[in-house]
């Protein structure tokens, strides 16, 4: 059907077995074309209807806009030019293919689309779209084999259509000069950051950050130059949405441990009813184990788990899912690599091979190289804005948390601790949100790598994984061994430091007592001690640089050895033995790196944790406090007491005052007497036994 509605041939696989291959003309003015205006046509709807929810103010006209709007317009004019052709050329016997008036209708629809697309974007802060920068490029690289095939029809002196061929030319003229504007970005008078209204081929190439690079070489940056943060990533924009959803899941875990309590009551409750018909004996065994059993419980065990990471997730689930994808992608590609340098060899070996298989071996090893690039460096730009913004929300959650939380909650942490989880627990959090996507890409990667190898070695590959796998432990004890190193280093070099801050701040008394060389003698001590453990460091760090280099290599020259050496048949030509290296280059990376996604992730979950007790301890009860903006007295309490702890005695007790606005009041008394208590029943920071106080 397709051969009538073309008028010639639509494939034909022939094509392949001749030195100047070529896909056929129908092939090419179809399914190439057809694609990108599918793309199209099925994600506008889309892009409108998202532009429309999401719309600010209407920027103003600017030439960029202008000029990607003409060169549209005179898109629309070569299709309708065009469109018009095929009807003068139409004489009513059917001898114009049907494919000459279905393109030209289908461009003058599309043209008329992405002026509308183009035009709504007036409405968005960030003027081009990704989606209109794909559709040229899908639009480009499938015009592509047309643009060949017709420069080799006017080559040989076909001329019967001239008049379509330049129409093309211009066309495709037109749309690499429109790809070429869609990567220059257009400005926004309502942001500074040009990272949010960079062109989707900037973003992709992070080329809007080359005027930051540029001005830093020129001089020193200074606060003045840096940026604008964008207002996605702002503190009170990511704490908000965490919040929310934190919420939301504290309550939730809160719901299902109080139901999970209140099962266990009823089966104790139970259990004590059946034990009071047995012996006194067993009696006493009961009560011991229940106490047995609450001692087992203490008090972190009363507390709700793992709500945590479900409000990260579903506060971050879209960076996360964009990440996921972006990595599998990669992954994916990274396996492409042997298999294409797999033909490019056999290529080389094949005499009678064509030569344009070779160009497009090369060509495809370039792409994939490319998409290899793009996709991991945004992939790592992604990981590291993530844990920036969980660093940011785990800060700023504490520091609020801390403003709140009850006294009898406050009690169970020092200053020390609550630093400790804004710097240490929020630090380890951010590692493991950067690299947490090795664990599974990890896996993926060892399982595509063992079984490509099997493919090309057998059962051979499997000396060479264990003599890698073998190595694993071995850079285990080493890296234990130098932070075990490091910690002994850093407590000589404290207390180096110690004490040659008390031989300065008594320099007197030591040149009074004479003690400058028992002192002296000290400080050599710990210094020695010191360059001991940075040579025995530096040792550790050259061995495990060894083996980092010797690792592939002895696994090549084991494997390669076993496949010779188990059957006479097995030959290791160049093929399989690049190929094999290169599928054993990609296999070290996870297997190094596994050990320590895992490490990390253990460790954060420590700190979670730590962050779940704290971020869902009890709040002050702030009820009592009443704020009333049409209220006639500046403050007023009535009857009200407060106490520190709910088991003390009250603090505050019975006050009644009345203090008018710009009236001067004094609260003077012997230390201990309440001062600084009264003033912290105003802000909420006691809890309240019985009265209120109301503040205009």
């Amino acid at each position: 059907m397709l051969e009538k509605f073309c008028n010639s041939t639509f494939w034909n696989s022939s094509f392949l077995n001749s030195p100047e291959a070529d896909l056929p003309l129908c092939f090419e003015q179809t399914v190439l074309v057809w694609i990108p205006l599918g793309f199209l046509w099925l994600l506008a709807p889309w892009q409108l209807l998202h532009v429309y929810r999401f719309r600010s103010k209407r920027s103003s006209v600017n030439r960029l806009y202008l000029a990607k709007q003409v060169l549209v317009g005179f898109l629309l004019i070569l299709a309708a030019i065009e469109l018009a052709l095929v009807l003068t050329e139409d004489s009513g016997q059917a001898t114009v293919p049907a494919i000459r008036y279905t393109n030209p209708s289908l461009y003058l629809g599309t043209w008329l689309l992405v002026l509308l697309i183009q035009h709504s974007r007036r409405w968005c802060v960030q003027k081009n779209s990704w989606f209109l920068s794909i559709f040229w490029i899908l639009s480009i690289l499938c015009g592509t084999f047309q643009f060949q095939t017709l420069i080799r029809t006017l080559l040989q002196g076909s001329n019967s259509n001239l008049a379509y061929s330049c129409l093309f030319f211009i066309s495709y003229g037109l749309q690499i000069l429109i790809l070429i504007l869609s990567a220059l970005s257009e400005k926004n008078d309502s942001s500074n950051n040009p990272s949010s209204t960079a062109s989707f081929l900037s973003s992709i190439t992070f080329s809007w950050f080359d005027s930051m690079i540029l001005k830093g070489y020129k001089h020193p940056l200074t606060l003045e130059d840096v940026w604008d943060i964008g207002e996605e990533l702002k503190t009170k924009t990511v704490v908000s949405k965490f919040e929310t959803h934190m919420t939301r899941e504290l309550q939730k875990a809160r719901r299902a441990f109080q139901r999970r309590q209140q099962q266990n009551s009823q089966q104790n409750s139970g259990a004590s009813l059946h034990g009071l018909n047995r012996s006194q004996s067993q009696d006493v065994l009961v009560l011991e184990e229940a106490k047995k059993n609450k001692r087992k419980s203490g008090p972190t065990k009363d507390f709700p788990k793992s709500w945590l990471l479900k409000a990260f997730f579903k506060t971050f689930y879209i960076v996360l899912l964009k990440a996921v994808l972006l990595k599998l992608v990669h992954d994916v590609f990274s396996f492409l690599n042997p298999q294409l340098l797999k033909w490019m060899i056999s290529f080389a070996n094949d005499p009678d091979a064509y030569v344009w298989t070779g160009y497009i071996y090369a060509i495809l090893l370039s792409a994939v190289a490319l998409i290899q690039s793009l996709f991991l460096q945004y992939y790592f730009h992604l990981c590291f804005m993530l844990g920036m913004s969980v660093r940011t929300t785990i800060m700023a959650s504490v520091f609020k948390k801390a403003l709140t939380l009850s006294n009898s909650a406050r009690k169970q942490y020092t200053v020390g601790e609550t630093v400790n989880l804004m710097s240490v627990d929020a630090q380890k959090l951010m590692d493991v949100a950067s690299v947490m996507h090795m664990l599974w890409s990890s896996v993926l990667q060892i399982v595509l790598s063992i079984y490509f190898l099997w493919r090309e070695l057998g059962p051979s590959v499997l000396s060479g994984v264990g003599v890698m796998v073998l190595f694993i432990p071995v850079n285990g004890i080493l890296a234990a061994k130098n932070k075990a190193i490091q910690v002994r280093n850093m407590k000589n070099k404290d207390k180096r430091l110690k004490i040659m801050n008390e031989i300065l701040s008594g320099i007197k008394i030591l040149k009074y007592f004479a003690w400058e060389p028992s002192f002296k003698d000290q400080v050599h001590n710990l210094r020695k001690k010191e360059l001991k453990n940075l040579l025995t460091f530096s040792v550790m760090q050259a061995i495990m640089t060894f083996l980092l280099y010797l690792t592939p290599v002895l696994v090549c020259v084991v494997t390669f050895s076993v496949y010779v050496l188990v059957d006479s048949n097995n030959i290791l030509d160049a093929e399989k033995a690049f190929t094999s290296i290169s599928l054993f280059n990609i296999l070290r990376f996870p297997m190094g790196m596994l050990p320590m996604v895992i490490s990390s992730m253990l460790q954060a979950s420590v700190s979670i944790d730590r962050l779940e007790k704290y971020l869902g301890g009890d709040d002050l009860d702030t009820s009592a406090i009443r704020h009333d903006c049409n209220f006639d007295k500046a403050v007023q309490f009535s009857e009200a007491s407060f106490t520190w702890e709910q088991d003390l005695e009250a603090t505050v007790r019975d006050v009644n005052l009345d203090i008018m606005p710009g009236q001067l009041v004094a609260v003077v008394g012997p230390v201990g007497s309440g001062k600084s208590s009264l003033m912290s029943a105003m802000l909420g920071e006691m809890e309240n036994v019985h009265g209120h106080i109301t503040i205009k």
